[in-house]
């Protein structure tokens, strides 16, 4: 199956330090917007991605599933397989 660079918007709790916690996803589809929590944090590393571009990869429990989420400059994008 192919992979898409999909941005989305994301609900993130920044801390004193300046660190980021993604809370949210926040997903545009055909049925409107859903929010899908971020169930666990299981790694924060830098990284880059199969779709292209490279940030800061925090692989995440969303919805039960492993997702890799990216954190490229000032934009959340996550590799999806629906564009």
């Amino acid at each position: 199956m192919r992979l898409y660079k999909r941005y989305v918007d994301m609900i993130v709790l920044t801390n004193k330090e300046g660190q980021l916690k993604p809370l949210y996803l926040i997903w545009e589809g055909a049925n409107g917007k859903e929010n899908f929590k971020i169930d666990k944090i299981l790694d924060i590393r830098k990284s880059s991605s199969k779709v292209g571009g490279c940030g800061i990869l925090y692989e995440c429990y969303i919805d039960g599933k492993v997702r890799k989420l990216f954190y490229e400059k000032d934009r959340w994008f996550i590799e999806s397989y629906r564009p």
